[in-house]
């Protein structure tokens, strides 16, 4: 499964440097990576982490996604100049501005707000408006860490109560996001920026994760059948909430496949130790790659090309010299905690 995370972590990329074919296009690769999370996260807490362990689950968490994406924002911060009008904000908006570089959290609300009169005000309709916060971040696509990290938040008290509660759960989601549809809350940010509506994507590969560890045919039948519902629900409503023409359908065709398949792809390649590693860059390329084009600016198909090379040889080094030291050590923290399950690498991998 490593080799389609690195491939999503790509399209977005491309997408962002103007190259490629746009399939899937970057905000559908987006929610890829949100099933997939999905999945991973009912797998480790089904499987690894044991009762009492949330806060250990949650500060391997950080563990995980703070240190690479410090780094990035502070180069990030160097290499450009975009957040330099807010150093006109007010103390209030400022502080709130630099809190959530530094925490991640509330990147997602940067859609919404927007500067005026030398402090931050929101806004429910940001399209089209100017001024807008994110437009000024130094990492702007950080915001999907900040719904990744809610997931985490809320996970631990969802995807250990089986198929019934993640479906129901799910549900509440697809209602949130039809009942907004309804009131014409449709298209950028509504589509997949805010978190209870992306919320169903996520639950959707933790469903998928009780498919992969079902022990009975009947019980896999039925979870197969829920997801199937699920999956046909996400796509009319990605559809019609942000309907780009035909060319989008094979973006939405691809998610529901994702969905789909993420179980029986995971049995296939989980201990395949090159496609693992090609996983692991993912993270590191969706993160940085951004800044490559602050310092670039690629304009011309050498620049683009470029920027994407420095940004895969980057992933490289951050994983070798930042991630793997810093995953060794989550993995002690576990001698010390009760264990779910006995486990493998392939847990170890993904924890």
């Amino acid at each position: 499964m490593g080799s389609l995370r690195l491939f999503l972590a790509l399209s977005v990329a491309l997408g962002h440097f103007g190259m490629g074919p746009g399939l899937p296009t970057s905000d559908v690769a987006v929610q890829c990576f949100y099933v997939m999370s999905g999945f991973y996260m009912a797998l480790v807490l089904n499987e690894k982490y044991g009762p009492g362990s949330y806060w250990l689950f949650i500060s391997n968490r950080v563990l995980r996604l703070w240190p690479t994406y410090i780094v990035v924002a502070a180069l990030s911060f160097a290499v450009t100049d975009n957040w330099r009008p807010l150093a006109a904000l007010n103390l209030p908006s400022l502080a709130y501005f630099a809190a959530s570089q530094i925490l991640i959290l509330g990147q997602d609300t940067y859609v919404f707000l927007f500067i005026k009169n030398g402090a931050l005000a929101a806004t429910l309709h940001p399209a089209g408006l100017l001024g807008l916060l994110y437009t000024h971040a130094p990492v702007p696509q950080a915001w999907t860490l900040a719904l990744e990290s809610y997931f985490y938040l809320l996970a631990p008290l969802v995807v250990r109560r089986g198929p019934v509660v993640i479906a129901g759960v799910i549900a509440l989601s697809l209602l949130v996001r039809a009942t907004l549809l309804a009131f014409g809350f449709s298209g950028e940010p509504w589509t997949y920026r805010f978190f209870p509506n992306e919320l169903a994507l996520f639950l959707a590969g933790s469903l998928g994760y009780h498919i992969y560890s079902s022990r009975s045919d009947d019980q896999r039948k039925r979870v197969q059948f829920g997801l199937a519902l699920v999956a046909g629900l996400l796509f009319v409503c990605l559809a019609i909430s942000n309907w780009g023409g035909v060319s989008r359908l094979p973006s939405l065709s691809l998610l529901v496949a994702v969905i789909f398949g993420i179980p029986s792809l995971f049995e296939q390649t989980k201990n395949i130790p090159w496609d693992r590693y090609l996983g692991e860059l993912s993270y590191p390329l969706y993160i940085c790659h951004y800044m490559f084009g602050w310092l670039l600016l690629p304009e011309t198909a050498a620049s683009r090309y470029l920027a994407l090379s420095l940004s895969l040889l980057t992933s490289m080094l951050l994983y070798r010299w930042l991630e793997q030291p810093i995953d060794r050590w989550r993995q002690t923290r576990f001698r010390k905690a009760p264990a779910a399950t006995e486990t493998s690498g392939l847990v170890q991998a993904v924890s």
